[in-house]
């Protein structure tokens, strides 16, 4: 049998009282596998998939607790109440049975600034998209819609309707949100949860002095824009205790003018981590700088990561890092403590499996020509270029557990 030459990759590692039989995870994906926002067979299936392939950790598509009739860009998945908790409780268990640990992503009130054309939205303060600049663009991606025949997705996001400014009342509502949502989180039985703070959604829209124009306590200086990021994971620690793992991801550099640099995020990791956070996921970019966000390139955010983790000492997982031994040398040299994986895994769910094995000539390597996002963000389900299988897996019997026994893990309410 074949053997890696890569071992840093399949150490153990803790994130606070989770140990993880390797380095690598599996990072957030919207996936558009939902029915009236309820979790589905296929998407239970799907990550079942990239759980047997070999991911110490996956972290699910965020569980979305929106305000009442909120717009949004895509179908999310909904945990906002005690009927959502059956079928998230199914994607644990699945994940589980497969061999690995499971964090879900929480996004909390609305999508912010980046809502869908011809809706209008909520955000911290009054700013439209107006459009994404063109050498912003993935190139590989404009490709993909002249070889596809289709209309520009990037087109679409132009003029956006200006978000109405949230109320602190409502703010406050989204803090409470996040921490009602993780603790619906520990009783589907998840090992952690992770808050979205990125890729300008809404809560990065707070964090950030380019989309923050506030003028009252959630907005203007550091201390007030970190202010709903400070009170959600508090608010958060006092109904889950402190030996549920709480992380973020959070935006590294924001690669627009008057945007977030990454020595800003660092301090805002370095808040996060005073405030009882466990790990920090980084993300790069937002919606107007895309191709920072989806990079075309290997290794494009190790630099910011490598700035974040002089300032925190909690584990700092840095994601888009594709070439098996490009991961290697990231967490030989200590640039980073995780590696997430995310088109790479829907291109081949069994990226870890191969890797482990020494076969990762046999990897289905990921053409980077965002298909998979072209088609979220259109309302249908992801689907490969490469993996004619996504959209599929619930059809193959290798992704149906056979069961998952109750453990003491499992923390009911009380």
């Amino acid at each position: 049998m074949d053997q890696t030459a890569y071992t840093e990759m399949f150490k153990p590692i803790r994130i606070g009282n989770i140990e993880l039989k390797n380095r690598l995870a599996m990072a957030p994906v919207t996936t558009n596998y939902t029915q009236a926002g309820y979790p589905n067979e296929q998407l239970i299936s799907f990550l079942a998939a990239r759980a047997k392939g070999g991911v110490g950790l996956l972290v699910t598509p965020p569980a979305v607790n929106l305000f009442p009739g909120s717009p949004t860009h895509v179908l999310f998945t909904l945990l906002s109440e005690k009927a959502h908790i059956p079928l998230w409780n199914e994607i644990v268990e699945t994940i589980h049975a497969f061999g690995a640990k499971a964090f879900g992503q929480v996004l909390a009130g609305g999508v912010g600034r980046q809502t869908a054309p011809g809706t209008k939205s909520k955000a911290p303060s009054r700013l439209p998209i107006v459009k994404i600049p063109p050498e912003n663009i993935p190139k590989r991606s404009k490709e993909y819609e002249v070889r596809k025949g289709i209309p520009s997705l990037w087109d679409r996001y132009k003029d956006i309707p200006e978000p109405d400014e949230l109320t602190i009342e409502e703010i406050e509502w989204i803090e409470d949100a996040y921490a009602k949502t993780i603790r619906l989180m520990k009783e589907c039985g998840f090992d952690g949860a992770e808050l979205h703070f990125a890729h300008g959604y809404l809560g990065d829209n707070f964090l950030s002095p380019r989309t923050n124009l506030r003028t009252d306590a959630y907005g203007g200086n550091f201390e007030n824009r970190t202010r709903i990021f400070r009170n959600a994971i508090i608010k958060s620690r006092v109904q889950v205790g402190s030996d549920f793992v709480i992380g973020v991801r959070l935006t590294g550099n924001e690669h627009m003018t008057d945007g977030l640099t990454v020595e800003e995020s660092s301090r805002i990791a370095k808040v996060g981590e005073e405030s009882g956070l466990d790990y920090i996921h980084l993300t790069s970019g937002c919606w107007e700088a895309v191709k920072w966000y989806v990079p075309e390139e290997d290794s494009t955010m190790l630099p910011e990561a490598e700035v974040m983790k002089k300032t925190v000492k909690i584990p700092v997982i840095t994601p888009a890092i594709h070439n098996p031994e490009n991961v290697e040398n990231a967490l030989r040299e200590g640039k980073t403590d995780m590696v997430s994986l995310c088109r790479p895994l829907i291109a081949d769910p069994e990226w870890v499996n191969k890797v482990a094995k020494g076969q990762e000539k046999k990897i289905k390597k990921c053409i980077r020509c965002l298909g998979c996002l072209q088609r979220t963000r259109r309302a249908l389900g992801l689907r490969c270029e490469v993996n004619r299988e996504v959209g599929q897996e619930r059809y193959n019997p290798e992704y149906h557990r056979i069961s998952a026994p109750f453990s003491n893990q499992y923390c009911l309410p009380k």
